[in-house]
């Protein structure tokens, strides 16, 4: 789930520039240059081309990015050279070959250092971040990203300081940490908003559309999505009409939408095809493979899905290839082809083995257990579920260790914030006084000398006391934070000891069905029910809760009398932001019983449609 819209995210590498499609200027240029002797306006105008064209027709930008470029290497103009490149760069990711965008944005930037445009190589070495990315060098990213801040806030490029959000937004993401991801996006989204920057704020929808859909928010998703899409067909932009679409009918598909699916993936395949944008083509392949499997149309899933493979294996894209693979796998499981559905799972799980894709390789070798005990093959099946259950013991432990991971992240950025405000508001000070002038000391004099003696008693006194403040606030901040933490922890034990025992469950009621005779399961299932329904560990975990979020649960008690001990505790979950499958697995109920808890709850709440449970219980 980590890498699976990197790819399409580098083509985010962004310009100031507000395009035009309209076709009577592109010729109004074209006339310039024909008539024009001067290989300067005629580079110049190339580049107006190039930046015409450059989401509605790739390869004509590229063309005319070419041209621009010979013209700009005879008289050795750099901006004009690194202009050139940045089209060049664009035209490669929109193709997927990253090696080539790779050289092409280091040309860009040599040439913006030559011409000593230091924002400008700034910027675009902002974008190199996401080449980083792509390598899996996320920490680089992350340092390369924060020596670049101070340069745009020196220079007050709050639009370059923005795009540095939205790539940090990319790391924070792959390294698992949802909630700083969303935060930090939101800072781009507010200062593209304040700039009235109709691009990059549907850029930035998209990206937060993304992370609500991997946190499987998907009506969260579904709104930036569309609020997204309909900027960009404003915009004309037609290569993130595309791109957008594909992810609209991916999360359609996951809330049951399939008519609404079904039409935006077409629209986005059709339009892809248009324009080459072949990176779109196979994941709207997949996705419409997907929509056929859960309308249970196997042979027409395989065939989009076989589609979507060839497609990315030509573009040499693992992540995708497996996720392919991985779908074609179960599609043939459905059929009850389990022979084909082993081959295709096995070219997954060697792929996942090879890219460390984690998620992708639990799930392929857990439904090869499954395709194995259908084959009779019980030894091998056991073993494939075996292994799934580590992977899956491992990937928990991993996303608790993220949660603590991420709470220290801001705890830390926090505390350095409160610093430079602090520095500021003394540098302040210090340039107030600095404004007294000669002649004001002078007439003071000694009555002066005595004010400023007692107000410096009085402000040591003052700093003092402000010192001793700050140290109690951080040490409170601290123990909130550990308190935080500890009940982070909890709540993961909670989920982890929860699905332990309900596989111990079944396990159990199979077994009982072989051997009827024997007592001992049924025994086994009557003290796994009752670990399951015991308060005690709920108990610790009500403490905990109360100590990080004082007072909250009265809160409740007091406003809605009407909610009982159950629906605190599902209160309590979405006010920690945990997901859905977290919410059921911790509640030990089906994603079923998750939406039926909801509508109970959004009932009692007195909440109407349009209303947000999550954000109710959140500003409360």
């Amino acid at each position: 789930m980590k890498f699976k819209y990197l790819f399409c995210f580098l083509l985010m590498i962004v310009t100031n520039v507000i395009l035009s499609q309209n076709q009577k200027k592109a010729d109004s240029i074209d006339t310039v240059i024909q008539s024009s002797k001067v290989d300067s306006v005629k580079a110049k105008n190339y580049l107006e081309l190039s930046k015409l064209y450059r989401f509605d027709d790739p390869k004509q930008m590229l063309l005319y990015s070419k041209k621009a470029l010979e013209l700009y290497q005879i008289t050795n103009h750099h901006k004009g050279q690194a202009e050139a490149y940045f089209y060049q760069t664009s035209y490669y990711n929109s193709i997927g070959k990253l090696d080539s965008a790779r050289y092409f944005m280091k040309k860009n930037i040599d040439q913006l250092l030559l011409a000593r445009d230091t924002i400008n190589a700034a910027t675009q070495t902002s974008n190199m971040a996401y080449f980083e990315l792509a390598d899996g060098n996320t920490d680089k990213a992350i340092t390369m990203l924060d020596s670049l801040t101070p340069v745009f806030i020196k220079y007050n490029d709050s639009s370059s300081l923005a795009r540095t959000y939205i790539v940090k937004s990319q790391a924070y993401s792959l390294k698992g940490y949802k909630s700083l991801t969303l935060e930090v996006i939101q800072k781009a989204l507010s200062i593209y908003r304040n700039l009235n920057d109709k691009t990059n704020i549907a850029q930035s929808l998209l990206i937060i559309g993304d992370q609500y859909q991997s946190g499987e928010q998907d009506q969260k998703a579904i709104t930036a999505f569309k609020e997204a899409l309909e900027l960009y067909k404003r915009l004309n932009n037609k290569i993130f009409v595309a791109q957008t679409q594909s992810y609209l009918g991916d999360s359609y598909l996951a809330i049951g939408n399939y008519n609404e699916a079904d039409k935006n993936l077409n629209e986005a395949l059709q339009l892809s095809k248009e324009l080459n944008f072949n990176a779109n083509i196979g994941r709207t392949y997949i996705n419409l493979g997907r929509l056929h499997l859960a309308r249970k149309e196997y042979d027409k899933a395989i065939d989009f899905l076989k589609d979507g493979l060839n497609l990315y294996q030509s573009l040499r894209i693992p992540h995708n290839e497996t996720r392919a693979r991985f779908n074609i796998g179960r599609a043939y499981f459905e059929k009850g082809m389990y022979s084909n559905a082993i081959e295709n799972l096995d070219q997954s799980i060697s792929i996942s083995k090879r890219i460390n894709d984690i998620n992708r390789l639990k799930d392929a070798l857990y439904y090869k257990s499954l395709a194995l005990e259908n084959l009779g093959e019980t030894k091998d099946a056991f073993l494939a579920y075996k292994e799934s259950k580590l992977l899956s013991d491992s990937i928990f432990n991993e996303k608790s260790q993220q949660k603590i991971s991420e709470l220290q992240i801001k705890y830390e950025t926090e505390k350095k914030e409160q610093q430079i405000a602090m520095q500021n508001n003394e540098i302040e000070l210090l340039e107030e006084k600095s404004k007294v002038s000669n002649l004001q000391r002078l007439l003071l004099g000694v009555g002066l000398v005595l004010s400023l003696t007692a107000i410096g008693l009085g402000w040591f006194g003052f700093k003092q006391k402000l010192k001793r403040n700050k140290s109690e606030k951080e040490k409170l901040d601290k123990e909130l934070e550990f308190k935080k933490k500890e009940l982070t922890t909890h709540a993961l034990q909670l989920a982890k000891k929860n699905e332990l025992l309900g596989v111990l469950k079944s396990k159990a009621e199979v077994l009982k069905t072989d051997r009827t005779k024997t007592n001992g399961y049924q025994e086994l299932i009557s003290t796994i029910n009752l670990d399951l329904q015991d308060d005690k560990n709920w108990g610790n975990f009500t403490q905990y809760f109360e100590q990080a979020y004082k007072g909250f649960n009265q809160k409740i008690k007091e406003k809605y009398p009407q909610i009982n001990t159950n629906d605190l505790r599902f209160i309590a979950l979405l006010k920690m932001n945990l997901s859905n499958k977290e919410v059921a697995s911790i509640l030990n109920i089906s994603p079923d019983g998750v939406k039926k808890a909801r509508y109970r709850i959004r009932k009692k709440l007195n909440l109407s449609t349009e209303d947000s449970l999550e954000q109710m219980v959140q500003d409360l």
